[in-house]
C-alpha cells in the first residue's frame, strides 16, 4: 500500500475506541449519516461506495436501502475492517485501500460518506479519485462537521481537559474532523475535482453523548475520542483520571434524566458527477 496518508493510516489502526464503542457511536452519529441518506435520489438497486465506513453501520444501513444493489464499504483502517465485516456476516463488501489514490472496484452509481472525507491529505485528488469511481450521472452525498464553536458536545469537554493538558496547533485544513468547516472550501474542493450540482446545506440537532449515558459515563466516551487522550498516553508526568473529572465537571450541567446531551451541527454536501 502507498505511503500516502501514512499518518491516518496509522492513527486509525490504533484508534480501539471506535471498535469497543462502536455501538455507542452510532447511536451517537447515527441521526447525522440518516440524514445524508435521505438526501439522496431514491437508491434501490443502485451500486453504493461508503467512503470511511469504519465499523460499517453506514454500510449496513445503505444495503437495506439498495436492496439487490451492491454495497461496498472501503477504509483505510484494518481494525475497524475487522469489526465490520464480523458485524456484516457478508452482506456487503468492505475494501481496505486509501479512497485517495487506490482504485476502488466501481463505477459506483452513489459516493457515501458519514464523516468519513475530513481526513485526506489532498482533498482534491481524494474526490477527483472517487469521481474516477463512478457511473455516468453518479451522485454524491456525504456529511461533514460544521466548525468547533458549532458543536459544543465536542468543545465543552475539550476545552475542560485543555486547561490540564496542552494541545499541538491546528491549520484551519489541517485533515482532522473540522478541516471541511468552512463551505467554501468544501465547494471549490469538489468543483476542482469535477464534481457539479454542489449543494450543501446546514444541518443541526442534538448529540447524545455516549449514545444516551450519564455525565460520568459521558466523560469517559467523551476522553476516549478526544485528542487529549494520544497527548497523555504519550507523557510520563500527566494521568487520565484529573482529565476525565474535568470533562466530568463540564458535562454535568448539560445532564438531563441521565443523559447528555449538547448541540451539534454538520454540513449535508450533495453534488453530481
Amino acid at each position: 500500500m502507498n505511503s500516502i496518508n501514512e499518518a491516518q493510516r496509522e492513527y486509525w489502526r490504533t484508534r480501539w475506541a471506535w471498535v469497543e464503542r462502536q455501538e455507542q457511536m452510532d447511536l451517537q452519529l447515527g441521526v447525522f449519516g440518516i440524514a445524508a441518506m435521505d438526501a439522496l435520489p431514491e437508491i434501490s438497486q443502485m451500486d453504493v461506495l461508503d467512503v470511511g465506513c469504519g465499523c460499517g453501520h453506514t454500510t449496513l444501513q445503505l444495503k437495506d436501502r439498495v436492496g439487490d444493489g451492491r454495497v461496498v464499504g472501503v477504509d483505510i483502517s484494518e481494525k475497524l475492517l475487522d469489526a465490520a465485516r464480523r458485524r456484516s456476516q457478508g452482506d456487503v463488501e468492505f475494501l481496505e485501500a486509501d479512497a485517495q489514490v487506490d482504485p476502488l472496484r466501481g463505477p459506483y452509481d452513489i459516493v457515501f460518506s458519514r464523516f468519513g472525507v475530513m481526513f485526506f491529505e489532498d482533498p482534491v485528488a481524494a474526490f477527483h479519485n472517487l469521481r474516477a469511481s463512478t457511473s455516468a450521472g453518479a451522485k454524491l452525498s456525504f456529511v461533514c462537521w460544521q466548525g468547533p464553536e458549532k458543536n459544543p458536545w465536542i468543545t465543552v469537554p475539550n476545552r475542560a481537559a485543555m486547561t490540564l493538558v496542552e494541545l499541538p496547533s491546528r491549520s484551519a485544513d489541517a485533515p482532522d474532523p473540522f478541516s471541511f468547516a468552512d463551505p467554501d472550501r468544501v465547494a471549490d474542493v469538489l468543483h476542482q475535482a469535477g464534481w457539479t450540482n454542489v449543494d450543501i446545506e446546514s444541518f443541526t440537532t442534538e448529540v447524545t453523548l455516549g449514545g444516551g449515558v450519564d455525565s460520568r459515563l459521558a466523560a469517559l466516551h467523551a476522553y476516549e475520542f478526544s485528542p487529549v487522550k494520544a497527548v497523555v498516553d504519550s507523557s510520563s508526568s500527566l494521568l487520565h483520571e484529573p482529565v476525565v473529572d474535568v470533562m466530568h465537571a463540564a458535562l454535568k450541567p448539560h445532564e438531563e434524566n441521565g443523559i447528555v446531551k449538547l448541540a451539534g451541527a454538520a454540513w449535508i454536501v450533495t453534488a453530481s458527477t
